[in-house]
C-alpha cells in the first residue's frame, strides 16, 4: 500500500509535462535570441555561421539536452539512462575540445 501511495506522489500530471516542455521552449528560444544579438553586435557573417559544422554541432547538442532534461523531468527517462546521455554528451563536448587543442600543437 505504501509503495502504491508513493507511485501516485511523483506521478507527473500532463499539465506538469506540458509546462515542462513549454520552459524548455522558452530556454531554448532565449538562447537563440542571445546567440543571435551576439553575432549581430560581433559583426560577423552570419552565412559563414550557418555553414560552420560546429553551429549543427551546438543545436544538435542543445537540443538532445533540452530533451533529455525534460523527458527526465517527466518521469519517462530512468536517472541511469538520463546520465549515460548526458555523461556520453559531455565526453563529445570534451573529446572535440581535446581535438582542437592537439591540432593546435
Amino acid at each position: 500500500m505504501e509503495a502504491q501511495a508513493v507511485i501516485e506522489a511523483v506521478a507527473l500530471s500532463p499539465e506538469y509535462i506540458a509546462g515542462l516542455a513549454v520552459l524548455a521552449t522558452v530556454g531554448l528560444v532565449v538562447m537563440w535570441g542571445l546567440f543571435w544579438r551576439a553575432v549581430a553586435n560581433s559583426r560577423e557573417n552570419i552565412m559563414d555561421i550557418l555553414r560552420s559544422p560546429s553551429f549543427f554541432k551546438t543545436v544538435t547538442v542543445m537540443g538532445v539536452i533540452a530533451a533529455t532534461v525534460v523527458l527526465s523531468l517527466a518521469g519517462r527517462l530512468e536517472g541511469n539512462i538520463t546520465g549515460a546521455i548526458l555523461s556520453g554528451i559531455a565526453g563529445y563536448v570534451l573529446g572535440q575540445l581535446s581535438n582542437k587543442s592537439d591540432a593546435d600543437k
